[in-house]
């Protein structure tokens, strides 16, 4: 049975960024499930690619499949800044790294995507233990939607690098090692929910505030 939607998030973005195996999509559905937000997760937009390059999961991708992946990504934010309704709000889940040059460009890009619709922006790190992202990310049901199901590379990934770390005032890290999905998410909406106090009470003071800022 579908839940009613229990906190209308008001035009917002939510980013959910994290390694593979955090629980992202998890997390994004339940968040979408109780606000009735919109979820575009990353293989929503990865696997149309994924599926025509026979990705299974372990197989290294081919070279020029990111260049592919960031073409469609690009049209999906085209057509929620053109053609979504102003009010409808969307967990963007996707994968950044600290060290990918690219990936401070594509945060910057979903920064822009909220300040065009004048949403708040709300990015959210999800960070997990190594031995508990390996954990999950070996889960079998991962192979049918073409994740990644290699603890040894989510293992490399979270030794070598982390989880994209920019500056941005209503940036969160929550730790989801420990947590379950339904917990990750009240801790989420917490989050929101103080953001938005926040810039009320700066608006009300009467000083300058954007949804977006």
């Amino acid at each position: 049975m579908n839940r009613v939607p229990s906190s209308p998030l008001e035009n917002t973005i939510i980013a959910l960024i994290g390694f593979a195996g955090t629980g992202k999509y998890t997390i994004g559905r339940e968040l979408c499930e109780r606000t009735g937000a919109r979820l575009i997760h990353n293989h929503l937009i990865n696997n149309p690619i994924f599926a025509v390059v026979n990705a299974d999961g372990v197989t290294p991708l081919p070279s020029g499949v990111w260049d592919r992946v960031r073409e469609i990504r690009a049209t999906v934010y085209q057509a929620i800044r053109e053609l979504s309704p102003p009010e409808m709000s969307f967990v963007i889940t996707t994968e950044l790294r600290e060290s990918n040059p690219l990936d401070h460009l594509a945060f910057q890009n979903l920064a822009e995507l909220a300040a065009a619709r004048q949403s708040r922006f709300v990015p959210i790190r999800l960070i997990c233990g190594v031995d508990e992202l390996c954990r999950r990310v070996a889960d079998p049901e991962r192979i049918a939607m073409l994740k990644s199901i290699s603890p040894e590379l989510a293992r490399k990934k979270s030794l070598e690098d982390e989880v994209l770390n920019v500056p941005h005032p209503n940036l969160r890290t929550l730790d989801v090692t420990k947590r379950t999905a339904s917990g990750s998410v009240d801790a989420i909406l917490d989050e929101i929910s103080a953001i938005k106090t926040v810039s009320h009470e700066a608006f009300t003071a009467g000083g300058l505030s954007v949804a977006g800022d």
